[in-house]
């Protein structure tokens, strides 16, 4: 858990009614978000179901998105590094009563996009819904009182209306067994890294990349970069599935990060004549 401290953040009331770009249909937002004295605003709201509950494996669960910039829909999932947000773990559970209700489980505020942390837990909102159905979420979510996390007050009162986005959607039509090119070429580029041959790595990206690697005044800061991707890369790479629309392929797979078992989903993206990893998420 990451804490925030000494941040600027922000207070503005919201009212707008946009046109929600990871979904169908129309998503509105108004309301207020305070902290410490100063101006937030958020414009953006998503919700998407979640593969597995967070108290039982069965529980159906969301996530509520509030976002100052629009997400593309297979970012909703993803971190967020550069945007201030409100995101709300929510669960339909038994755990606190005998008959299921839908309960908030998990907090986490970014208040700008150039603050060092965020906020995780501390006392989670009220929320009423109106709407949970399978096209979206309608209603309203609040803390009724200021909140104190370390240095730090926020309050926030929020009501939303946002259609079903599913970040885990296949696009276009289904890979072959293996990925394919996209899937043999990410095999191929963890186990460059994992060499550490460079003339095995540069092979792997367009010419003008590869060019990058050989400035002799870069070495160092190479090599450096080379370790860094090392951790940051899977062993025993195994594609399960995936899908393509041609231009983009999404990976399924499986493999070990740091000594532990892993399933990740890789974006791959063609430069060229060339397959590169343009992003991945994993668990």
């Amino acid at each position: 858990m990451r804490s925030v401290r000494n941040i600027v953040v922000a207070c503005i009331v919201l009212f707008v009614s946009i046109s929600n770009p990871a979904g169908a249909g129309e998503a509105s937002l108004e309301g207020t978000f305070t902290a410490n004295g100063e101006q937030v605003e958020l414009s953006h709201v998503y919700v998407f179901a979640q593969k597995e509950g967070f108290y039982d494996k069965t529980d159906p669960t969301w996530t509520l998105l509030f976002v100052a910039r629009p997400v593309e829909e297979r970012d909703l999932d993803d971190h967020i590094w550069d945007s201030a947000y409100i995101r709300l773990g929510v669960t339909k559970t038994s755990e606190f009563s005998e008959q299921p209700r839908i309960e908030v489980f998990s907090q986490d505020i970014r208040f700008s996009a150039d603050q060092s942390g965020n906020i995780s837990g501390g006392s989670y909102p009220a929320l009423e819904l109106t709407s949970a159905g399978p096209e979206g979420f309608e209603g309203r979510v609040w803390h009724a009182e200021a909140q104190e996390f370390f240095d730090d007050t926020f309050q926030y009162d929020l009501t939303f209306s946002a259609p079903m986005s599913d970040p885990f959607a296949p696009i276009g039509d289904p890979l072959p067994a293996g990925g394919g090119e996209a899937g043999a070429a990410y095999i191929a580029w963890c186990d460059a890294i994992h060499s550490g041959d460079m003339e095995r790595i540069k092979k792997l990206v367009p010419a003008e990349q590869a060019a990058m690697f050989d400035d002799p005044s870069n070495q160092d800061q190479i090599m450096e970069e080379l370790e860094f991707m090392k951790l940051m890369t899977p062993t025993e790479v195994v594609v399960t599935g995936g899908s393509s629309d041609g231009e983009t392929v999404i990976l399924q797979v499986t493999g070990v990060l740091e000594g532990e078992p892993a399933t990740g989903e890789i974006t791959m993206t063609k430069w060229g004549d060339t397959w590169v990893a343009t992003n991945s998420a994993w668990e």
